[in-house]
């Protein structure tokens, strides 16, 4: 068995070769998984509008599209840079979109999330909500498109370093999880890679966080034979 996790690549129009990155990702790894997890934050913005695809995107979920049609289930998390993506999403590709998910992974209890439930500002949840959405599909993809780009420069901080309070906050989160009975967390949304083992009354249990995949080309991969490890992304090795 194999099963991907990423996130947190924010993705926009203007930088077609971070898109191609991303593809190239897409087809090197997840290409024979048997899951995929999209752990939020994929695109710098999107909302969904009944089926609508910006044409900049359309490569990238197609490939995840092909996927679904084989059969292999992809998961999107929404992050804190999507607004309701369930139709578009499912609609379209096939991709099941939810908050969180609970799954077993060969016997491991595994909890996956963003990770921004406990971390968002109080604006962004104000942008979460029905009225913004009602908002959103008045203006129409393209106007909320620019709308959104606009203030990205006020409310995006895409380019975040080492904060160990940070890391600490999402270990502590990630522990309380652990201690309702998970075998595994699972985060993004810090920008920070991670793994952290502990000791329970069931054996050792982890907290994993995917980290910053086009800053550090990180991302966190379960396969049978290894468990739950943090890798690196060598597109040039393959």
């Amino acid at each position: 068995m194999k099963i991907v996790f990423f996130g947190d690549t924010h993705l926009d129009r203007k930088n077609p070769a971070r898109l191609e990155f991303v593809e190239a990702f897409v087809r090197d790894v997840c290409g024979d998984a048997d899951t995929v997890f999209i752990l939020g934050d994929l695109f710098e913005f999107y909302h969904g509008y009944d089926g609508y695809i910006y044409p900049w995107y359309r490569g990238l979920i197609d490939a995840f599209k092909s996927m679904t049609s084989q059969g292999r289930p992809v998961y999107f998390l929404e992050g804190n840079h999507e607004f309701d993506m369930g139709t578009f999403f499912q609609f379209y590709s096939g991709i099941q979109c939810v908050k969180n998910v609970v799954i077993d992974v060969e016997g491991k209890r595994t909890f996956i999330s963003h990770g921004d439930e406990f971390a968002m500002n109080p604006l962004m949840r104000l942008l979460k909500t029905p009225f913004i959405y009602g908002v959103m599909n008045r203006f129409g993809p393209i106007l909320s498109w620019r709308i959104a780009m606009g203030l990205s420069v006020f409310l995006s901080k895409k380019k975040k370093g080492h904060n160990e309070k940070v890391m600490l906050i999402f270990r502590g989160y990630a522990e309380k999880k652990l201690d309702e009975g998970f075998d595994v967390v699972i985060l993004a949304h810090s920008h920070m890679s991670d793994r952290v083992e502990y000791s329970s009354d069931n054996g050792t249990v982890v907290y994993l966080n995917t980290g910053d995949f086009i800053r550090d080309r990180t991302y966190v991969e379960y396969t049978t034979e290894t468990g739950f490890m943090v890798k690196e992304y060598e597109p040039y090795a393959r």
